[in-house]
């Protein structure tokens, strides 16, 4: 058994020699959220849902660009939803269920017993009462739902008789149940779900379906395998030598039954941005064998500890004997489970017959890393500032686009497209062709084999339109799709196009919002600084700071909040700085974007010039972990002084660390303050809408219900971004009220 500790120091090969410079493994994934199944409290089936799921035909995909994991979201009035009532107590064939008002006890809470006691030896006969009925009982703490047959008594009490020394004694005991009977009636519904949505192919979600771990992906999208459960926590919290089966990703049963030649094929990496397996850790695929009595042998492995960061092909036949209706085939991993340790990712899992594909050959175009932001530094900006601006200098000049041709050959380059909405509303004369543009250091006119970097002049053709709302937010939908000239070239449409949200709001952000990795510096009084360059000078309300748990908690550790001036490049003059009266300390969110929102002393603002740094000192020596983007590379950005001297990071990465700015934004409520409430102003975006439809409105608090074409409520809320993703494509009606139930809104809004 391995120690983990060999796993957190070796995570990045950290040297200690290297200015003390800290990069380690997160303890927890606060981005892995919990698959809702709607139970009753408690261990009783009742309110449970269970899935009836249908087995699927070949050939069966996934690259992981869209969400295929089955939801387990739905609600007791689907159309697909049927239920059973299961009663504890039943008739003796189990058939009919006993009348409610009785009360049953078994032979040891119902029956007659007599004591005699001779020269002060006692003996107990007992006696059981003539009336004993067969009762069917029913366990209703699990599924499917079993009993047994039992004798019981609905004389629930012990009668006490005493003979002494051959003197009975008159008076008789009672020893009564009725107020705790060991068997009354009690009942569960059960709801069924008919689920045979052929888009959804695997049936759990302990695998981490993400776009951020895997290095170079040949596609959006991979699933990652590490030490986490499906909520993002280690599967063994504390136990720092647990290693062990963790992670499992299992496909819906699928029919091959008549199939011969049928081969699963698959891409596989180790490390990416995680944490590197060691020679312990494995990758295995499995599978079922219908007739096997739930048994589920190894077909293939991969051992941690090499070609770390490459991709691989498995390729593996699928056997005479699994070729049945039924068949069903999972990932799993052995790792430390004690943290976001020994990563694997896959992609393109592709299950079909009459194929040989015995090369990397997928004969596929996928654009393989998602776009963060069209800004040419940020990620995102005030919305104020960006007002302010010449919004054309602040665009990306070139945009490039990462493209991944998995053909044996090079491709011929086809027209793609671009679109950017506001409101829904298509902007700037999108869409935008995107044409072959000339040859280039990067480009040579072709999709070539393997990775590639289209580049798109985006300053020339577009910028964003800074005076589209007076709003103190706003937000940007952004579309971008690449295509081949020969479609057999490129045989999944799904992976070539991809979409992205920027957004204005009160703060700037270099990162993408998910941090791969903790960081931080060593050594009592160190400090680190992020350098920004704003549109304009103005005044910081406080600073949001993303910190994430890594091998120890330092949640209690204390650092003084600090902002700095610029000298040449780098930190300088303090321009602000906590006492020692007025520390602060991380704070781990455990959310979604959970970024802690720090102030400075005495709720004071802060006027920064353009160019500054914020940062803190800390006071112990310990690194402090705050989140790592290991997407986006700032590292020119990031300072540290440990001994004396300013060194920015040898990491290619980016903080998350976000300095807010006063604006008409509130941001700790996420509130706006419109200026004459009388003018209310509501509308909805983006139309049509893959994911999130955001609610935009000058009101503190809304509320909404979606409804589908037949007046199905299928969604309600109070938030003002409504996740859409795991809806059915089709037409919906939007509500929304204030918080007095007033109508505001109500339209039609397309779901892609």
């Amino acid at each position: 058994m391995k120690l983990v500790l060999l796993s957190f120091l070796s995570f990045f090969s950290v040297s200690l020699l290297a200015q003390e410079e800290i990069v380690s493994p997160l303890g927890a994934n606060p981005h892995i959220t919990k698959k809702n199944f709607k139970t009753k409290s408690g261990n009783s089936i009742d309110s449970s849902f269970i899935y009836n799921i249908d087995t699927l035909d070949l050939p069966v995909w996934d690259d992981f660009s869209i969400n295929k994991f089955l939801p387990y979201d739905s609600d007791y009035t689907d159309g697909n939803v049927s239920s059973q009532w299961y009663y504890q107590l039943m008739n003796s064939t189990n058939t009919v269920p006993q009348n409610p008002a009785f009360k049953f006890c078994d032979s040891l809470k119902s029956h007659h017993d007599t004591i005699a006691v001779t020269a002060g030896i006692p003996s107990v006969y007992s006696y059981y009462f003539p009336t004993v009925q067969s009762v069917w009982v029913n366990n209703l703490n699990a599924y499917p739902v079993n009993g047994v047959l039992m004798n019981l008594y609905q004389e629930c009490y012990v009668l006490v008789d005493s003979v002494i020394d051959g003197v009975p004694d008159p008076d008789q005991d009672t020893i009564w149940y009725t107020s705790n009977p060991d068997y009354v009636q009690d009942s569960a519904n059960v709801f069924f779900v008919d689920y045979n949505d052929p888009n959804k192919i695997w049936v759990d979600d302990f695998a981490y379906h993400n776009y951020s771990y895997a290095k170079n992906p040949w596609s959006l999208g991979v699933a990652t395998f590490d030490g986490l459960n499906e909520n993002g926590w280690p599967y063994d919290f504390g136990n720092m030598s647990a290693h062990e089966s963790a992670d499992v990703l299992t496909s819906r049963p699928i029919n091959l039954a008549g199939k011969t030649d049928v081969y699963l094929t698959f891409l596989y990496q180790s490390k990416g941005y995680g944490n590197a397996p060691e020679t312990e850790d494995s990758l295995l695929l499995e599978w079922w064998l219908p007739d096997s009595n739930a048994w589920w042998p190894s077909q293939w492995y991969a051992l941690g500890g090499e070609a770390l960061d490459t991709w691989d092909t498995g390729y593996v036949a699928v056997t005479v004997a699994a070729l049945d209706d039924g068949f069903r085939f999972r990932f799993r991993n052995w790792a430390s489970t004690s943290g976001a340790l020994d990563h694997w990712h896959i992609d393109y899992v592709n299950l079909e017959d009459n194929g040989l594909p015995t090369v990397s050959n997928f004969s596929d175009l996928a654009v393989s890393e998602p776009i963060h932001t069209l800004l040419d530094d940020y990620t995102a900006v005030p919305w104020d500032h960006f007002k302010n601006a010449n919004a054309s200098e602040k665009m990306i000049d070139t945009l490039k686009v990462k493209v991944y041709n998995s053909d044996l050959t090079p491709t011929n380059y086809a027209n793609g497209g671009l679109e950017i909405r506001f409101g829904g509303i298509l902007q700037g004369g999108s869409p935008f062709v995107l044409a072959n543009p000339a040859i280039t250091s990067e480009w040579t006119g072709n999709w070539e084999m393997g990775l590639n970097k289209y580049p798109y002049p985006l300053a020339a053709n577009y910028t964003y339109n800074n005076s589209v709302t007076a709003l103190p937010k706003a937000a940007f939908d952004v579309k971008l799709n690449i295509d081949a000239a020969v479609s057999g070239a490129n045989v999944f449409d799904v992976n070539d196009t991809t979409y992205f949200t920027q957004k204005f709001d009160n703060f700037y952000s270099y990162d993408d919002g998910s941090a791969e990795a903790a960081y931080g510096v060593t050594g009592s009084h160190s400090l680190l600084a992020y350098q920004f360059e704003a549109y304009e000078e103005d005044t910081l309300t406080g600073i949001l700071i993303h910190w994430v748990p890594s091998v120890d908690d330092h949640s209690d550790k204390l650092f003084l909040l600090t902002i700095w001036n610029d000298n040449a490049g780098q930190p300088g003059t303090i321009i602000y700085q906590d006492d020692y009266f007025n520390t602060n300390h991380p704070e781990y969110s455990g959310a979604i974007n959970g970024f802690r929102y720090y102030t400075f002393m005495n709720d004071q603002n802060i006027v920064v010039p353009e160019k500054f740094y914020v940062g803190w000192e800390q006071i112990e020596s310990v690194s402090l972990n705050v989140g790592l983007d290991l997407n986006l590379d700032n590292s020119h950005r990031i300072f540290r002084n440990v001994s004396g001297t300013w060194q920015t990071s040898s990491y290619d990465a980016s903080l998350l660390i976000r300095p807010v700015y006063s604006t008409a934004l509130n941001y700790t409520l996420d509130l706006t303050e419109p200026e004459n409430t009388d003018e209310i102003s509501v509308s909805v975006y983006p139309n049509p809408v893959k994911n999130v439809l955001t609610v935009q409105t000058n009101l503190y608090s809304v509320q909404y219900s979606v409804y589908d074409m037949t007046g199905r409520e299928v969604l309600s809320g109070n938030e003002k971004e409504i996740e859409m993703s795991d809806l059915n494509s089709g037409v919906y009606i939007v509500q929304i009220k204030d918080s007095n139930g007033l109508s505001l809104y109500s339209g039609k809004v397309i779901k892609e």
